[in-house]
């Protein structure tokens, strides 16, 4: 609660909370047996110029079964791998354009060092045709930027998915919340044999894909999609993950099913089912859900018990939801044709109660609101899309896609609160209800051809759409405010109850042209020009309610009626020098903007024109073939939004009004930010370090003024006076530990971020830094896994207001999965969290979630499974929240899913040829 109040003490629960976290960590750490270091070395050469051969990949197996021990490159020829084991190995050494050396060698106590002394590789055009090679299993390679894990060199448990795979391979993290990233940059995109396979939720790959299925795992780098429409390099690389599918598994039948039953009335019911061929990929779900799980994704991600997805579910309120979705993907006559489609629909419900303090902070005083809000909402969507693509010929391609969507929502919320002065005295009440229902339309057509001319590198591209959308809402609005004077006396009341249609079009057409010019080998020229035209109708309408009962007086204050023209010409060009070890963009755009609204009741018109200014430069060396740094600076106009300049006027929120500037002028950013990266594959080893620094010009900031009565009125004006910057440091050191065999990671990060608002036309500065240390311990085998992490955050604010507002938090996770004999497994993980109080939270927030699980897996191929789940076992998931502005904080409780057992059996189903992937006992 926002109040003051003497320190609390400890409880015995509360220490008994950080018992159990240490017991757990001293298990974790004191059941890791310790390695010696045992190693190999040699010299890699040319067979016949006797030269020393660079960064040749040098590989360790196992000579049981292939697994991936250790690998590096070669300096100047010479090699050294650290770390090992004792047992028996074999070394395979790698290098374009030459044949493969393998060689056994094995390590003991009385042999803890190996050394090759030099090998010979031997060009593979001088081999002769009878010389045979042995095919050797080759964990990894790299080949430009493009990193190729062998799926085949990692052995993974039976029936397990791509995300078990994936936590096996160097250099690869999966954190708490399902965020994969490698070398120290998350995954943006995942793809199935290099096309889309439900793009917008990757879960849907990793957790769903079996790990027996794949080939190869690709990691690199590829165009934003802006980039490609225009043909400028706009310097954003998005981390892509290609799962490679072996031939054999490119033909078959697989899939899960689940259903799941628990306390408390919670249950859970899903299923997915694919087909594949070399040609074709068909797959399909359903889910059937209140313990909150929307969709196939991120179901064991959530460390709450409750999943973590982006399906308009955040774990407040009760839900309720359906949902279902299909793929087909297709290619034709020889791959020159190719389809990828998509369609998904969902019912969502959710049941909200939430209870919110609220203190609004004002230049010498302060006021503090206590609301308590009940909702009811229930959601229908649906979306198509799909994607057309065709080669006309050798030199030039068509693609089209094709996107459409439809949703329908009913809301019921009820919300009563009372506003207090800082010294107690009542200043209003509130009671507010509203239903709506509201349906919407989106459709989406774009096309783009490109052809390829005569002369290397030299091509063209034209492109152009259509967006069009509808929105339909009829809404009822009831309010009763009471405010009072400084005595806390009834003063005055305000009563309305209003309907209110609302009816919104929207029609964008787009087109443009994009051209490359190769000026050297080395050397490009990049020119684009876009256009696009926006029609837009917004009527947002209240009537009040006459003697007979019905809607039918006009309010003329809070309706609109706007017709919005926007027509915009952008001219990109940008310059490129690429070279296998360096590249520089450099890039500007210009773009003018007009902007016509027509208010139709007030019979007034808005005219503004724009010029936005958007200069790039990205450079890029590779130091050494470990190594790499970016330093890329960005600037940008940012140009003021219709809301900002002309609002749509509206009285549903009647203590919080919005109105808008149309004097605001664009606001500019400058954006520079610095990142260098090492890896050393040796010992999965790497250092990411990155530091940033931005400031805006003009910067449109809020202005809020609060009269006497509590009312708010926002609005937004330009700040020329200061201007608003931030700046980070942060540090990343991660390897393996040789005896704990596990992964450690040290991380840490300072911010600041200085920004302005008005309240009571009084300029405030908020400058806030953060600091905050991290470290991160993890291991993953086939039949085990823990991780560990452990994270402090300390938070120092200065304002102009007096109010301390400085904060520490603590948090750490820890967490294990181990097989048992006879097919059992066990599993936990344990999430602790503590905020300290300061002047404006009175008391501590402390929290302890634990979830484990345990069972069994049956059949032949362990496809069967049965399990028990405790989710929240310690009944401390209270849907508490903390949030924090420049001049407002807040505490929020919501109702949410607690303390369940969940009795659940899955069985994991597929006919495909005899796997190729090794599969753990």
């Amino acid at each position: 609660m926002l109040t003051h109040s003497p320190r609390p003490t400890r409880s015995l629960h509360s220490r008994s909370k950080h018992l159990i976290l240490v017991l757990t960590l001293l298990f974790m750490v004191n059941a890791v047996k310790s390695q010696e270091n045992y190693k190999v070395k040699g010299i890699t050469t040319d067979s016949t110029s006797k030269k020393l051969i660079d960064e040749a990949t040098i590989v360790v197996l196992s000579a049981k079964d292939s697994v991936l021990q250790k690998f590096t490159y070669s300096k100047k020829g010479i090699f050294e791998i650290g770390g090992l084991s004792p047992g028996k190995f074999l070394l395979m050494v790698s290098y374009p354009e030459y044949a493969e050396f393998t060689a056994a060698f094995e390590l003991d106590a009385a042999h803890p060092s190996y050394n090759f002394d030099r090998i010979r590789l031997i060009l593979q055009s001088k081999l002769l045709n009878e010389v045979i090679i042995n095919a050797r299993v080759v964990p990894m390679k790299i080949n430009g930027d493009t990193t190729e894990f062998n799926a085949a060199a990692y052995a993974t448990q039976k029936n397990a998915k791509v995300e078990d795979l994936l936590k096996q391979l160097h250099g690869m993290k999966i954190n708490q919340s399902g965020v994969i990233m490698f070398q120290g940059e998350p995954v943006a995109k995942f793809l199935v044999d290099g096309e889309e396979f439900f793009s917008d939720d990757p879960a849907l790959i990793t957790k769903n894909i079996r790990a027996d299925m794949v080939s190869k795992i690709q990691v690199y780098d590829q165009k934003s999609d802006q980039a490609k429409l225009t043909g400028i390099d706009d310097g954003v690389k998005l981390k892509t993950i290609n799962v490679v599918l072996q031939e054999d598994k490119r033909k078959g039948v697989f899939g899960k099913a689940e259903a799941g039953y628990g306390t408390g009335d919670y249950y859970v019911g899903q299923v997915m089912a694919n087909k594949f061929t070399v040609k074709e990929k068909i797959a399909a779900y359903g889910n059937i859900s209140n313990s909150g799980r929307v969709g196939l994704n991120g179901t064991d991600n959530d460390r709450y018990g409750v999943g973590n997805n982006n399906s308009g579910y955040y774990g407040l309120g009760l839900p309720f939801s359906k949902d279902a979705g299909g793929v087909y993907n297709k290619k034709w006559n020889e791959d020159k044709q190719s389809i990828n489609s998509g369609y998904k629909i969902k019912a969502l419900d959710i049941d909200a109660v939430s209870s919110t303090i609220t203190q609004n902070n004002l230049p010498e005083n302060y006021n503090k609101t206590v609301s308590d809000a009940k909702s009811f909402t229930s959601s229908f969507q649906q979306s198509l899309n799909a994607n057309f693509q065709t080669k006309l010929d050798s030199t030039s391609d068509l693609s089209a896609d094709v996107s459409g969507s439809g949703s329908k929502y009913t809301t019921d919320n009820q919300n009563s609160a009372f506003t207090a002065r800082g010294n107690g005295i009542l200043l209003n009440t509130s009671n507010i209800n509203s239903n709506s229902e509201q349906s919407s339309d989106w459709s989406y057509l774009n096309a783009r051809y490109t052809k390829r001319l005569k002369k290397k590198g030299r091509s063209i591209s034209l492109n152009g759409g259509v967006n069009a959308s509808s929105t339909k809402s009829e809404s009822y609005f009831i309010s009763d405010l009471a405010f009072f004077d400084t005595a806390g006396e009834l003063d005055s009341t305000v009563k309305l109850d209003q309907y209110k249609p609302t009816n919104v079009h929207s029609t964008y057409l787009f087109a443009g042209a994009s051209y490359s010019e190769p000026l050297f080998k080395t050397i490009s020229l990049s020119t684009s020009y876009n256009f696009s035209s926006s029609i837009g109708e917004e009527r947002r309408l209240s009537f009040n309610k006459s003697g007979s009962g019905r809607y039918d007086i006009a309010d003329p204050l809070f309706s609109n009626d706007f017709k919005t023209n926007t027509i915009s010409n952008r001219y990109d060009l940008g310059l490129n020098w690429v070279k296998p070890t360096v590249s520089l963009n450099i890039n500007t755009g210009l773009e003018s903007v007009n902007l016509k609204q027509r208010d139709q009741l007030a019979d007034t018109t808005l005219n503004r024109q724009f010029l936005n200014f958007r200069p790039a430069v990205y450079f890029w060396k590779r130091l050494t073939k470990a190594a790499t740094i970016n330093i890329n600076y960005t600037g940008n106009t940012i140009q003021p939004s219709l809301s900002q300049l002309q609002p749509a006027r509206q009285n549903t929120d009647p203590l919080n009004i919005q109105l808008g500037n149309s004097l605001l002028s664009p606001a500019f950013t400058n954006d520079l930010r610095f990142r260098y990266r090492v890896y050393q594959p040796t010992l999965d080893r790497g250092i990411n370090f990155s530091a940033g620094y931005g400031t805006t010009f003009r910067a449109i900031i809020s202005n809020r003024t609060t009269d006497s009565t509590g009312k708010n009125v926002f609005t937004y004006s330009n700040l020329k006076e200061k201007n608003p910057d931030n700046w980070n440091v942060s540090g990343e050191v991660y390897g393996h530990i040789p005896k704990l065999d596990a992964i450690l990671s040290l991380n840490f990060g300072v911010s600041r971020n200085s920004y302005y608002s008005y309240v009571n036309n009084n300029l405030l500065n908020n400058k806030t830094t953060v600091y905050s240390p991290e470290i991160n311990v993890w291991k993953n085998k086939v039949n085990y896994s823990y991780y560990f992490n452990i994270g402090y955050n300390i938070t120092a604010n200065e304002t102009n207001i007096q109010v301390d507002n400085n904060t520490r938090r603590f948090f750490s996770d820890i967490g294990f999965f181990t097989k048992l004999p006879l097919n059992f497994f066990i599993g936990s993980d344990v999430n602790y969290e503590f905020t300290g109080k300061n002047q404006v939270f009175d008391r501590n927030f402390e929290r302890m979630i634990l979830k484990a699980y345990f069972g069994k897996n049956f059949l032949k191929d362990e496809s069967l499974k049965l399990s028990v789940t405790g989710n929240d076992l310690l009944n401390q998931n209270t849907g508490y929240s903390r949030n924090v502005s420049t001049s407002m904080f807040s505490e929020q409780r919501n109702n949410t899913i607690r303390r369940n057992l969940m009795f659940s059996i899955s069985w994991d189903f597929s006919k495909f040829g005899k796997s190729l992937q090794k599969q753990g006992s």
